[in-house]
């Protein structure tokens, strides 16, 4: 990449992760200008619309190809339809949105929203609300058991935050409710001081959500690669798996046996709600026309809760796993209104000392259910094709919003499910944001007026819904790709699958994000080189100078590569004027623009003159700043005034 206007585009050179990397490792320039180019590629930006497109007559405006020629999904590069222009080689690390799909394999028919043959848009919405309402019930009773608060709890934080994400969020057909992300992160609050605290540290959390929304920070999702969202889902899938398995055990902790009529049932309803939703279902809604209407996860679980109401299968039911008492309905269930007195009286009288305690786990909690919100926004992006892209800002304010709602009602905060909002496309929920507050109205209406009918359902006949889900969510084709792809990208998916399931997703997406950023600085910083070559020179102070020797450097300049920049050189057997040209090479960073003066500075030490080429006129003056004293030992020649 060059600093003037003659550019040689290189794909796959540069990624937006070496500007994450200058943040972690360098000072950054007052002005960003001196870095950035309008012709420069960036492989996670997000593809313009036209990229999913179709020319007149139905033509795929380019083509994927595989990188090892085998056919699989996951990473791939585009391909221009013209045949003698020269393939590109393919970026290390490709767009999350781009690559979303090949994250959930086997989600069913693809979803085209564009067909105007759809019928009833916002029908379609609020059926699909209904389904996910169902598999949000054993989720938000589990999660509340996780939190250590009463599943009501956790049933009514649903309601509200899902309510109110949907309303102000980013991206129709995400569904938020109480996660076991943010209950792991509260339970030692909830512990040493109470259920009244979560209250006010999901109130807190939704705050911090909305300023940094206000304020943009969730832009930065954008750096997060391609093999870090693959080894993310990877991770979560295993996580919900393991959460569903748990439905599966006895009272002592095992498996139920194939032989008692317990395990019979319970495995049996599992397999019988899978068949239908994967199976019984599609095939009915192929031949009759109005069975269209209902989403297949929410008719497999009314049919198989019928038939094991009428066989009398002996099943756990809702009302068996967390109490009848969640279940008896009425007006007596709803939420109060305001932060609970266990909280509130305290922090009256010792605000700071209360603060102190919450902000903590109120800021882990904001940064977890951000990110987890985020990571499934960018995944819708690539699974619904209604040719839009979900804003990151209204996102992070919708759930702030949502989690302050919480908190003010006595909830415990949460954030954005992938496994509901997966649910939520495949039936059709990303038509609209009612989907997400349909889920609400239709879940407070079954808590409030219809409770003890949704106590009657199966446990294990949700559970085969999320077994689907885990098996949709995992990348599959993730498996086939060791050794198609660079060995650091294999490593980072493996290492966020581990730290996902073995801590936290916000430790994990850091740490693959982090471990990526320093493998690709690590990776360009070998890639500085120079070509030796004569010029006749011109410059403006003085006479004409012919054969002037010639440093040619190529490759980015940054604080990863100044120090083999530096042995580029021979100063002391240089002639008296030299020329650095960085035609070929970027400068990235405050150690580049260093390294630029300390090796004028060892010229300039014994009596040589160093013309610096090719340099724009932003970085001509962030140089002159530091050099110290003095006229300096350089001159900026043929500035661009066409580059930044």
């Amino acid at each position: 990449m060059t600093i003037n206007g003659s550019i040689r585009r290189r794909r796959g050179l540069y990624n937006p992760l070496v500007v994450f990397s200058l943040t972690l490792a360098s000072t950054t320039l007052p002005s960003g200008k001196c870095f950035a180019h309008p012709a420069l590629p960036i492989s996670n930006a997000r593809p313009p619309k036209q990229r999913f497109g179709t020319d007149n007559g139905g033509a795929a405006k380019g083509k994927s190809t595989p990188i090892s020629g085998t056919p699989f999904r996951g990473i791939s590069r585009r391909v221009s339809n013209d045949d003698s222009a020269a393939e590109a080689p393919p970026s290390q690390i490709e767009s999350i949105v781009a690559n979303a799909k090949s994250i959930s394999t086997s989600m069913g028919k693809k979803i085209d929203l564009t067909d105007k043959t759809l019928r009833g848009k916002y029908l379609t919405a609020i059926t699909a609300g209904l389904a996910v309402s169902l598999a949000m019930i054993p989720e938000a009773v589990s999660f509340s058991f996780v939190a250590g608060v009463n599943p009501l709890v956790g049933l009514w934080t649903t309601v509200v935050l899902g309510f109110f994400a949907a309303l102000f969020g980013g991206r129709a057909g995400i569904q938020s409710s109480a996660s076991g992300a943010c209950s792991v992160v509260v339970a030692a609050l909830c512990a040493s001081h109470g259920s009244g605290y979560l209250a006010g540290c999901a109130a807190l959390s939704g705050l911090l959500q909305i300023t940094s929304g206000a304020l943009g920070v969730g832009k930065l999702i954008r750096l997060v690669p391609h093999p870090v969202m693959v080894g993310f889902v990877n991770g979560l899938a295993v996580v919900m798996l393991k959460a569903q398995l748990g439905h599966f055990k006895g009272a002592g902790g095992a498996f139920l046996s194939l032989l008692s009529p317990e395990g019979k049932a319970t495995y049996g309803c599992a397999l019988l709600t899978m068949a239908l939703v994967r199976y019984g279902i599609p095939a009915l809604q192929e031949k009759v026309e109005s069975a269209k209407a209902v989403p297949p996860t929410l008719g497999g679980v009314v049919i198989a809760t019928s038939i094991a109401r009428f066989l009398k299968w002996p099943v756990k039911t809702l009302a068996d796993a967390a109490g009848a008492e969640t279940f008896r309905g009425g007006l007596s269930t709803l939420p109060k209104i305001g932060l609970p007195a266990s909280f509130w009286t305290p922090f009256q009288n010792a605000p700071l000392e209360t603060l102190r305690i919450i902000l903590p786990y109120a800021v882990t909690m904001a940064a977890v259910g951000s990110i987890e919100s985020l990571l499934t926004l960018q995944l819708l992006d690539g699974i619904v094709d209604d040719g839009k892209r979900g804003s990151t800002k209204k996102e992070v304010i919708g759930q702030g919003i949502g989690n302050l709602a919480s908190g003010l009602t006595g909830g415990i905060g949460g954030c954005a499910l992938i496994g509901q909002s997966l649910i939520s496309a495949q039936s059709g929920g990303g038509v609209s944001k009612l989907s997400g507050m349909a889920m609400s109205i239709f879940l407070a209406l079954g808590i409030v007026a219809f409770a003890p009918l949704l106590g009657q359902i199966p446990v294990v006949s949700l559970a085969g819904v999320m077994l689907l889900v885990c098996q949709s969510t995992f990348s599959w084709g993730s498996l086939r790709l060791v050794g198609k792809i660079p060995n650091l990208d294999a490593f980072i998916i493996a290492l966020v699958t581990y730290v996902t399931i073995k801590d936290d997703l916000a430790k994990a997406v850091l740490i693959g994000t982090i471990t990526s950023a320093l493998g690709f600085a690590w990776k360009q910083s070998t890639k500085i080189s120079t070509t030796l070559s004569q010029t006749k020179l011109n410059p403006p102070s003085g006479p004409t100078l012919p054969n002037v020797k010639t440093y040619n450097i190529n490759g980015p300049l940054f604080f990863g590569s100044t120090q083999s920049f530096s042995q580029l050189f021979r100063v002391k057997e240089d002639p008296d004027d030299v020329v650095i040209d960085f035609t070929q090479s970027r400068v990235y960073d405050h150690s580049a623009l260093e390294a630029i003066n300390s090796i004028c500075d060892r010229y300039g030490s014994i009596g040589k003159r160093v013309y610096l080429r090719r340099l724009s006129s932003e970085c001509a003056k962030l140089l002159a700043k530091i050099h110290k004293g003095g006229l300096p030992p350089y001159e900026v020649i043929e500035v661009s005034p066409s580059d930044p």
